[in-house]
Formats: C-alpha cells, sequence, structure tokens
C-alpha cells in the first residue's frame, strides 16, 4: 500500500497575478477592517489570505491578498478608508508574487515550515507575509528574488 503522505510536498504554485494591501497602525475599537471588507466584497473583490499580527498595545497590523486585475478599485477603496481613518497607513503592494507549497503530507510530517523558510533565508530573500494550513503554506516575496526562490524551492523539496 503507498503511504500518500510519505512525501510531505507535493507541489509549488506561483501566483504573480495578486497585490498586497496592507494597513499599519488598526485601532482595535474601530471596525476598519469589516469596512474593508465590506468595501471589497461590494466591489466584487476577492479577498484570498487575511494575515494579521498580535496587538501592539491598542493597534495590529493586517495584509490582505487580492487579485491584481482590480487595481484601480483596489486604491479607490484604500484612498476612501485612509480618508476616514487618518490615523491608519495604508500601502498597496502590486510588486508581489506569493509561493504556495502544497502537500498531504504537511499533516503528519514535522520540519517542513522550518525547511521553507530556511530556503529564503539561505538564499536571501525577504519574506513579506506567511500564511498556513494543514496542507499548505504560502509566502509572499518581491517580484525580484521570484526566480532564484522557485529554484530553490524546487530543489530544497525535490520539485520537477
Amino acid at each position: 500500500m503507498i503511504n500518500i503522505e510519505e512525501h510531505p510536498v507535493d507541489s509549488l504554485s506561483i501566483d504573480c497575478e495578486s497585490l498586497m494591501i496592507t494597513l499599519n497602525r488598526v485601532p482595535f475599537n474601530a471596525h476598519i477592517m469589516t469596512r474593508l471588507l465590506d468595501d471589497l466584497a461590494a466591489a466584487g473583490i476577492n479577498v484570498s489570505v487575511i494575515s494579521r499580527t498580535a496587538p501592539v498595545g491598542d493597534t495590529y497590523d493586517v495584509s490582505l491578498i487580492v487579485p491584481e486585475r482590480h487595481m484601480a478599485q483596489i486604491r479607490d477603496i484604500a484612498n476612501a478608508l485612509g480618508d476616514d481613518f487618518e490615523e491608519v497607513g495604508i500601502t498597496v503592494n502590486k510588486n508581489i508574487t506569493r509561493l504556495n507549497l502544497h502537500g498531504i503530507g504537511m499533516r503528519t510530517q514535522s520540519g517542513v515550515a522550518a525547511k521553507y523558510l530556511r530556503v529564503f533565508a539561505e538564499n536571501d530573500i525577504q519574506v513579506l507575509m506567511i500564511t498556513t494550513s494543514e496542507i499548505a503554506m504560502s509566502c509572499v516575496v518581491l517580484n525580484d528574488d521570484v526566480k532564484r526562490a522557485v529554484t530553490a524551492i524546487q530543489s530544497a523539496f525535490e520539485l520537477a
């Protein structure tokens, strides 16, 4: 019988058609995230990733990944939010690529995250965002680093 979880990583997918919205110093008591997500939903813009930091004082930072094809609408939404909540820093970064490592074996094998992040560290590649699930890990990097990152990841995880 074949154990499909024997090999922790099966594939690497590359998403270079997204952008990252980052909000800094978001106050806890404001409904800023609700407003942002409502505005994006009303515009028909799908949010594929939300990553929030632990609080520092009374604020937190949060980043979202959204499709780049909606850039004009996203800028309008971000600008309107910034006008209403001047204390929040808002940036839109379209110079990013999301590298998604997939594998059913991640459920039962330890060390995949350590190995994945070591690849970036050893190749001097800054990771802007990390998200995980039971069978996937996504790291967002700058477009300039993608080719080097993909080559190193494929080698480290023996992917074709």
